[in-house]
């Protein structure tokens, strides 16, 4: 019989064991002494009646950081933020085999989230969604038995906002807050373009009176779409005003600066609010003046049609409409 040992070091769990003369040793992590017990025997039962186990890995980490990587190639523009959203569990379980994780666990995990690190519902959701979504891929690719929170519920917020955006006379007080920005500013709210889509714009974009947004990214990931899919967008004769009063590209410095300076206009202005809200000031007037949610949808490059119909915001899009759709725009 081959007599395997567990030994600790650093909190870290070892096996060890004499066979044919030779000396192994082989690391288990960081696991309760009852499943360090339990691989100890399992692995002492294999050695002596060479019964094969299933062998306990990978763990969170080993597992969560090359799909991590995965993702970050399929989704480049989301990657950030699923590697935040399963940061904490990786922080709590990482060590952990995958196998050991057991669904009463996960419930907890969520409880704590919820009620001792007072993270939103909302929040908690939205990583419990993706760790399910990276687990169930797992499974996919083989190299999973099982999915430990597929079992476990998302919670979702009740929380539930109006949109709110600039009526005609708040975006009047923006430009005359600033002049030198107006243009920017009145450029943004007629186009609505995302504060990343925008830097390092180029006039060249402009091809006729349409503007093409395009999914081009340099190593900053500058200029690039959120879906990572390019759209066009008419220009209205106050969009192309402004467009003559802009430099080329249009905004050479960061996001985070040019979100400070709208900041600081609108504050001026009295009128408060973000940058993001030029955008949400696109789509709404197009709203109200009928344009259909579809249309507007595409107009602002959403993605999901779900994230306009939920916001009030899109419908179908035709070539022959768009012209007539941001033509209705006056602010």
């Amino acid at each position: 019989m081959v007599k395997v040992t567990l030994f600790w070091r650093d909190g870290a769990a070892y096996l060890n064991w004499r066979e044919g003369g030779k000396r192994s040793r082989v690391a288990i992590g960081r696991v309760s002494p009852r499943e360090a017990e339990g691989v100890r025997a399992a692995k002492e039962a294999e050695l002596t009646h060479g019964v094969r186990i299933l062998p306990r890995l990978p763990t969170v980490r080993d597992f969560l950081e090359p799909y991590l990587e995965w993702y970050k190639a399929e989704h480049p523009t989301t990657h950030g933020k699923a590697k935040s959203e399963v940061r904490l569990f990786i922080a709590r379980f990482g060590h952990r085999p995958i196998d050991t994780l057991r669904p009463m666990e996960m419930e907890s995990y969520k409880t704590d989230c919820l009620t001792k690190d007072k993270v939103a519902p909302e929040t908690a959701g939205k990583e419990v969604r993706r760790l399910q979504a990276a687990f169930r891929r797992g499974v996919k690719w083989k190299e999973l038995d099982f999915n430990p929170l597929e079992e476990t519920q998302a919670p979702r917020g009740v929380r539930s906002v109006a949109v709110r955006f600039y009526d005609r006379a708040a975006m009047r007080k923006l430009y005359r807050a600033n002049p030198a920005r107006a243009a920017l500013w009145l450029f943004m709210a007629h186009t609505g373009l995302r504060p990343g889509e925008l830097i390092g714009l180029e006039k060249s974009s402009v091809v006729g009176r349409r503007l093409l947004v395009e999914s081009t990214p340099d190593e900053n990931d500058l200029g690039r779409t959120k879906s990572g899919k390019w759209r066009e967008v008419p220009l209205n004769r106050y969009a192309h005003w402004a467009l003559r009063h802009l430099p080329d590209p249009l905004v050479a410095v960061h996001k985070d600066t040019v979100s400070d300076s709208f900041r600081a206009d609108a504050d001026k202005a009295g009128v408060g609010g973000h940058l993001h809200r030029l955008r949400h000031t696109f789509c709404a007037h197009m709203v109200m003046e009928g344009v259909p949610l579809r249309r507007v949808q595409i107009l602002a490059g959403h993605a999901d049609y779900a994230t306009t119909e939920t916001e009030k915001y899109y419908a179908h899009l035709t070539p022959e409409g768009d012209d007539g759709a941001v033509r209705k725009l006056r602010f």
